[in-house]
């Protein structure tokens, strides 16, 4: 029974990966009609095996070098277990969420044996679908070895094996974290928590720059004075030897403590690679599938909790910040009462989604201290005014991919008949979800925008430039949540298992993720070239000033067009939903 539920689940994850995809090639090109998605899927991982071939050719050829035989091959090694430690992390929404609860409570089977089979579901998923990544790993090992004898492969198969282990201990341990914040108070703890993270995250970036990226660019300076200097070989020369006295010495006494003969990590990998190995981790394998595990609570299953804690304030806050800017907007009232039965979902990420990520404290820190290692005002403004295009161009789309199902038609799917049906147009559920994206993203751009006047005042700037970091923060405001959700209705899929997995397949994030940086490939890198190529040229510097006032206006310009784009875009999506997608509903 259990194994036909694994491939029952399988097949549907199948068939559910590319199903946007085939309605567009069937739609551009009928005789491919008796093609499925399990079809494209197999088409897929034939590529995917034949990209390893090439990838590991490219390697072997141009990279590779025997006398760091053994770094190449701890690092695949340290690549391939820390990948199934992220992986079986992020894959415990689907093993501890499970979907049709009420015929698995009626399942003549226990709920740990068909939790075990979505782990195993995951697993295989996870290695179908990231093939390529295996067999590089296979080929390149099998490449690089000094024998292809029975020992070599028993170490690759206890590998395989450690990392399905990690795999599933990070999802046992990441699905029983979440649990426990599920059920618990989102208190000050977990603030104090975050706060001190973020601060981690901030020094980081500091320590980036006055550590790594300021000696760099001084000893850069000093042996480049003029751009004539660059055509004179000493230079490069006194360049290269002033950065390997810098850091290459560090660099190779830390290689040679970690591979030197009788190293303890290397000792740790020939004893993972011993043959006395396969049956403890197999009794490993065995014991953490024995595990007792518990459900995370959903407005589906499970009793969900409801606390004055920091999660209630924050809906509070939304239906005021509703109440002023949205008073009349029943369908965002709907999403927000909708919102509080999502605890489930914002409880991993809270402060990151209602303040700012981790990232976000990253790029603070690393820009701040890029202003602190420079005296000119115009340059810091310029600095400031493309930090804040980073963090919410970066925390927009963080707040899309950790929600998707805030923002899609396919949650509406109970709803979207009926409306239709009321003559109205599906394009104000569009901008009904953008509204709402605005309403939650109002409250990170508030915060970002306490940061800017705290800048602003520790390096006492105070003239009328200091507005440009101001008009970068409200363009980006309207403009940003857009062109995350702007292709939204093309990848409207009303079949699916549970709410969890809208947006979030490949062929979903695929789209989305492309669209999205298509736009802020003009809406921001121009401004991070500007600053990398001023590091090496005078004239750039200096000519920061009129930079302010060009760069403002280039924003707007490229914002307007991109508004533009993203409306006539989604307007075509919405007419494919009302034409092709929704019919999809009653079937």
């Amino acid at each position: 029974m259990l194994i036909k539920l694994l491939s029952l689940m399988l097949s549907i994850r199948m068939e559910q990966q590319y199903s946007a995809v085939n309605e567009f090639i069937i739609k551009k090109a009928p005789f491919l009609r008796k093609l499925s998605s399990k079809q494209y899927m197999m088409f897929s991982f034939i590529l995917d095996i034949l990209l390893a071939f090439v990838i590991v050719s490219v390697l072997y050829k141009w990279l590779y070098s025997q006398q760091y035989r053994q770094q190449w091959e701890s690092g695949f090694i340290v690549f391939f277990l820390l990948y199934s430690i992220f992986k079986g992390a992020g894959a415990y929404r689907r093993t501890h969420i499970p979907p049709f609860m009420d015929l698995i409570q009626a399942a003549p089977v226990s709920f740990k044996s068909i939790h075990i089979t979505f782990i195993a579901l995951e697993l295989v998923w996870s290695i179908f679908t990231n093939s390529s990544l295996f067999f590089v790993y296979i080929l390149f090992q099998s490449r690089i070895a000094e024998s292809l004898d029975a020992l070599f492969w028993m170490k690759q198969l206890n590998i395989l094996l450690l990392g399905a282990l990690l795999f599933m201990t990070s999802n046992k341990l990441a699905g029983a974290y979440i649990h426990n914040i599920v059920v618990k108070k989102i208190g000050w703890v977990r603030f104090v928590f975050f706060a001190a993270v973020s601060t981690a995250f901030f020094m980081l970036g500091r320590v980036l720059v006055s550590g790594l990226l300021v000696p760099i660019f001084k000893t850069f300076k000093d042996n480049f004075p003029s751009f004539l200097a660059a055509a004179e070989d000493a230079a490069w020369v006194n360049l290269s030897q002033q950065l390997i006295n810098l850091y290459g010495n560090k660099i190779n006494s830390f290689q040679k403590s970690l591979f030197s003969d009788g190293s303890l990590y290397l000792q740790i990998e020939h004893f993972i690679g011993t043959p006395w190995m396969l049956g403890p981790l197999i009794f490993l394998l065995v014991g953490v599938l024995s595990l007792p595990v518990k459900m995370i609570p959903t407005e589906d299953h499970g009793e969900i909790k409801r606390f004055r804690d920091f999660f209630h304030f924050y809906l509070q806050l939304l239906h005021w910040v509703r109440s002023i800017f949205l008073p009349k907007n029943a369908l965002i009232y709907k999403d927000l009462q909708i919102i509080r039965e999502k605890r489930w979902l914002l409880s991993k990420e809270f402060f990151n989604y209602m303040v700012l990520s981790y990232e976000a404290f990253f790029y603070i820190g690393f820009f701040t201290a890029c202003m602190s290692a420079t005296g000119n005002t115009a340059l810091q403004i310029q600095l400031l005014f493309t930090l804040n295009l980073m963090v919410l161009a970066n925390q927009a789309m963080e707040m899309r991919m950790l929600t998707p199902s805030f923002f899609s038609f396919s949650t509406e799917k109970r709803n979207i008949w009926m409306y239709q049906l009321s003559f109205f147009s599906l394009t104000e559920f569009f901008w009904a979800k953008l509204k709402l994206f605005y309403c939650l993203y109002l409250i990170p751009s508030f915060f970002l925008t306490i940061g800017n006047i705290m800048i602003l005042t520790y390096f006492q700037i105070a003239d009328l430039r200091m507005i440009i970091p101001f008009i970068g923060i409200t363009i980006s405001f309207f403009v940003f949540p857009f062109i995350q959700l702007y292709l939204f209705p093309f990848i409207t899929k009303f079949h699916f298992i549970h709410e969890y997995e809208i947006g979030t397949t490949e062929e979903e994030e695929s789209i989305v993720n492309n669209g999205q940086a298509f736009m802020r490939n003009f809406l921001v890198m121009p401004f991070i070239y500007y600053l990398l190529a001023s590091l090496f040229i005078g004239v750039l510097r200096e000519a920061a000033g009129a930079v302010n006032y060009i760069s403002v206006l280039y924003f707007m310009i490229v914002s307007a067009i991109c508004l533009i784009v993203c409306k006539n875009t989604m307007k075509k999506g919405i007419d494919h939903v009302e034409k092709v997608k929704i019919l999809s509903i009653t079937e």
